[in-house]
């Protein structure tokens, strides 16, 4: 690989393992689903700046560090007001 690339795919793994840590710091062990993954999705993006690419393929890794599977299944429907 030349030096831009690896460049390039350092930075793009420092924000992959920069998202992975913020995501496991919100789907605490023991504790209830609150969001979805939308929702967190946009808000890593707001606050880290990563891609929504760098979110996906963290996503995967932080659900499997922490163990939290369930998070995997989508969040039960919110009650809508009308």
């Amino acid at each position: 690989m030349d030096q831009y690339r690896e460049k390039l795919y350092r930075e793009a793994q420092v924000k992959r393992d920069e998202c992975e840590e913020w995501i496991i710091a919100r789907i605490i062990p023991d504790q209830p689903k609150w969001a979805t993954k939308a929702e967190l999705r946009r808000a890593a993006i707001q606050e880290l700046g990563c891609s929504k690419s760098a979110f996906y393929m963290a996503w995967i890794v932080a659900i499997e560090r922490a163990g939290r599977h369930d998070w995997y299944e989508p969040l039960r429907e919110r009650g809508k007001s009308n």
